[in-house]
């Protein structure tokens, strides 16, 4: 019986997809139904899959775009699509404040930071930010301490 995973990744293979982008352990898919997949291409990709859905399992912040579904191994993540920002300024702006600084020290973001043990230096990019409903949420947050310290 072939399973969900199975099938995507032949799909994938087979160019049904629209490739969106990838960073240096995950390539991503536009899955064409409002998500997305992350697909790892090696352990460092596993771990911050893995992340990803332990965070978007326990955070109710609606800071984060919300994983729906992993493969048992972790090597494939399906997550909530989020519409691209331009600007960082734009996360700025939602947030009222006037640079990354500011952005860094509000308490949403220093409870996340705490909670999950994330590097906040890696939300000043735009492309760590998606919108969804109009409301800018974080798309990329598998980049734990834990996963540099082990991987990078």
């Amino acid at each position: 019986m072939i399973n969900i995973f199975d099938e995507i990744m032949l799909n994938i293979m087979r160019g049904y997809y629209r490739y969106i982008g990838s960073g240096s352990s995950r390539d991503v898919f536009d899955l064409g139904n409002e998500y997305v997949i992350k697909v790892a291409k090696n352990k460092a990709g596993i771990a911050q899959n893995k992340y990803e859905y332990k965070i978007s399992a326990y955070d109710n912040s609606e800071l984060f775009a919300k994983v729906i579904q992993v493969s048992t191994d972790f090597r494939f993540l399906i997550m909530q699509k989020a519409d691209k920002i331009n600007n960082i300024s734009d996360v700025w702006k939602y947030f009222n404040v006037t640079n990354k600084k500011e952005l860094f020290e509000l308490e949403e973001l220093q409870c996340i930071k705490k909670n999950y043990n994330l590097l906040l230096g890696d939300f000043a990019r735009n492309s760590n930010w998606g919108l969804i409903n109009g409301r800018p949420v974080i798309i990329d947050y598998g980049f734990t301490r834990v996963v540099k310290n082990k991987y990078y």
